[in-house]
């Protein structure tokens, strides 16, 4: 029975005696934290303010379009010729070739001598003639409407008279004007022009023509 006793006293020891506490270990999970906590905003550029342009607008004037100018134009028209005597009419044709500001024209003219029926000096152009020409051209004023023409050259002259027939070459020298009405698809031009002519190596027929003028107006139209 002493044994007993003493027994229960050791197990009522036991049992004030405060026990050891245990804790598990802490652990924090990644996941669970960003669940927890709201994700911060993406980065993005700060929108950027107009700067003010105090520059002054520009304003490009168009040129006017250009004319429409014919690689080829004809000429045909009424011509006239004297030497300071009277005037011998007949007709001018002719054929302009260039775009630009120098060109090349080829021309020829028939037409009567200019001395009037009754007269006892004949003129030295006789009844007739023909004169065959070419010349170099340039336009002084290619863009616009009005075309003022300078042009050199040299050709043939052919006079039938009553003192017979001969032939002389010829230098010349013209001033023309000329007005491009302005159309689309075709360069039509009126106009007129004085030329100098002067006569140089020539048969004996042809001993007295000097220097002598022809007078033309016309028209002419290139495609």
């Amino acid at each position: 029975m002493k044994t007993i006793g003493v027994l229960g006293v050791l197990f009522a020891v036991c049992g004030l005696v405060p026990r050891r506490a245990l804790a598990d270990e802490a652990r924090v999970s990644v996941g669970e934290l960003d669940d927890r906590f709201a994700r911060p905003p993406a980065w993005t550029e700060p929108p950027r303010e107009p700067v003010p342009s105090y520059e002054a607008p520009r304003y490009v004037v168009a040129p006017p379009p250009e004319v429409y100018r014919s690689p080829v134009r004809l000429e045909v028209g009424p011509v006239a010729v004297t030497t300071g005597q009277n005037l011998g009419l007949g007709l001018g044709v002719g054929a302009a070739f260039g775009t630009g500001t120098v060109g090349v024209r080829l021309g020829a003219v028939w037409a009567r001598g200019d001395a009037q029926a009754g007269e006892a000096t004949p003129s030295p152009l006789g009844s007739s003639l023909g004169q065959y020409t070419g010349e170099l051209t340039v336009d002084l004023h290619k863009r616009g409407p009005l075309h003022p023409v300078f042009g050199l050259g040299f050709g043939m002259l052919h006079i039938d008279g009553p003192g017979g027939s001969g032939n002389a070459g010829i230098g010349t020298a013209r001033f023309g004007l000329e007005y491009a009405l302005g159309l689309e698809d075709a360069d039509v031009r009126l106009g007129g022009g004085v030329t100098g002519v002067l006569p140089g190596p020539a048969d004996r027929e042809l001993a007295d023509v000097k220097a002598y003028a022809l007078v033309g107006a016309g028209i002419s139209v290139g495609f």
